[in-house]
């Protein structure tokens, strides 16, 4: 189960404080061992990211959209066994954001959403720990009201491997799936626990047709959500769901919208 003790940077890294943001534009990269007191925007392919935490800026948490950022195709990131939590939280920051993206062992939380994909997809998530969302019952980025905050979201794309990670403490959904962006397909959720939400996954088609190769599978769900709910989908679809299960021992509650 990833948490405290094997996600994040290792215990006993030594880190070099960096002040101020990082744009990454030269290819291949690597960052490692940094204490980054400012946000990354990645523009360039093969980017590492190891042994780190990025922390966003103190006043303000951050001059994009997320701590994180890798949401061009002409980049690609590689992050891994670090941390990314803002010092100043913010209802208009998340975590990790963009596609072309394959992140394992990392702590993240105290954001909106922790991780939220979309662009061509191409996302491989495992061995994580996303908790602790930010949530606000008068959130400015939703007209005052309650904040949307999911563990992931995925907005469009394709090739999406969410793998053996621990998602907990969201308020709408641990995994969200849209197609607000664009068509998801070939999403693969397997062998993680997820907890909390109104509807723990929740699939929305919108009106881009129906999704194509969404495969929940080999998952444990907690028992905190909402509504007693672990998944809710559209009637339609490829969606498949297989040999998952509750902490609780009871049977699997599918709704449909």
């Amino acid at each position: 189960m990833p948490g405290p003790d094997n996600t994040g940077v290792p215990s006993g890294t030594a880190l070099r404080v960096h002040n101020g943001d990082l744009t990454i534009t030269r290819a291949g990269t690597v960052i490692d061992g940094l204490d980054i007191r400012g946000c990354v925007d990645v523009r360039a392919k093969d980017v590492t990211i190891r042994n780190s935490i990025i922390r966003g800026n103190a006043g303000y948490a951050c001059s994009q959209v997320a701590l994180v950022r890798s949401a061009s195709d002409a980049a690609s990131l590689n992050i891994y066994d670090s941390e990314i939590a803002p010092t100043y939280r913010a209802y208009n920051v998340d975590g990790l954001r963009g596609w072309n993206i394959t992140a394992n062992r990392l702590d993240i939380h105290h954001v909106i959403d922790p991780a939220h994909f979309w662009g061509s997809g191409n996302v491989r998530l495992t061995n994580s720990w996303l908790h602790d969302n930010l949530h606000y019952e008068n959130d400015p980025g939703w007209g005052g009201k309650p904040s949307h905050d999911d563990g992931i979201q995925i907005q469009g794309g394709s090739g999406y491997w969410i793998i053996g990670n621990r998602i907990e403490g969201s308020h709408n959904a641990a995994i969200m799936i849209t197609q607000d962006q664009g068509t998801v397909a070939n999403v693969m959720i397997r062998d993680n626990f997820l907890d909390h939400g109104a509807c723990t996954v929740n699939l929305a088609q919108k009106s881009r047709g129906a999704f194509q190769n969404i495969d929940i599978r080999d998952n444990l769900f907690g028992a905190n959500s909402v509504y007693n709910c672990q998944i809710i989908r559209p009637t339609t679809g490829d969606i498949t769901a297989t040999n998952n299960s509750t902490v609780t021992g009871k049977a699997m509650r599918i709704n449909f919208h």
